[in-house]
């Protein structure tokens, strides 16, 4: 069953499409709308906790529109660890299947969020993070990233994992893919994680 804070995720994504502070249509600016997402209306079977031991987690997508990299979102929670963590997010060209290794290659300053300020473990709500005044945010149609989810440190020694990102198993994404890192580098996975993108057009 889906849940209600998916519902009212949604609901705010319409909010956002129709009301840009700044924008408007024709010549008179570009408005915000939603370019790629996963959000099927039934809830997650999967989700990958990060830790030492899982460092990453990322979810491919592809433009569908040219335009201008706005805004993303997912579905990640605090995990079940009793210490506070850092993950950190970035959005980045593919090489091959999977997320480039190298951080520098974001088309976004990385966020560093800490994981006190997610949603609870089991909250299915999607959060927004916004990419700001980064250069580099100009996307094409058919061009390929990858978000990617990364821990980065924790407060104590607990090794339960600081935070949760869900998803569904099987594939349900034709086209794209989910990836995770065990440590040694991204491996692609048949699961795919819940998002959003949003542009500029």
């Amino acid at each position: 069953m889906i849940s209600k804070n998916r519902v009212a995720g949604w609901l705010q994504a319409l909010l956002m499409i129709a009301i840009v502070p700044g924008c408007g249509g024709g010549g008179e600016g570009a408005v915000l709308f939603v370019d790629a997402e996963f959000d099927p209306a039934s809830a997650s079977d999967h989700f990958i906790g990060l830790s030492e031991a899982n460092i990453g987690v990322a979810q491919t997508f592809t433009v569908l529109a040219d335009g201008k990299f706005e805004q993303f979102s997912i579905v990640v929670t605090d995990g079940v660890s009793l210490d506070t963590g850092v993950i950190r997010l970035t959005v980045r060209p593919l090489v091959g299947a999977v997320p480039d290794p190298s951080e520098s290659s974001s088309i976004m300053i990385p966020i560093d969020v800490d994981t006190s300020t997610l949603p609870l473990t089991l909250d299915e709500t999607f959060t927004i993070f916004d990419v700001g005044d980064d250069p580099g945010r100009e996307v094409l149609e058919g061009q390929t990233y990858a978000i990617v989810v990364e821990f980065m440190r924790r407060s104590g020694i607990d090794t339960a994992p600081v935070a949760r990102v869900y998803g569904q198993t099987g594939d349900p994404l034709p086209g794209e893919t989910g990836a995770v890192d065990p440590g040694s580098g991204y491996v692609v996975n048949t699961n795919d994680y819940f998002f959003r993108t949003f542009s500029l057009q």
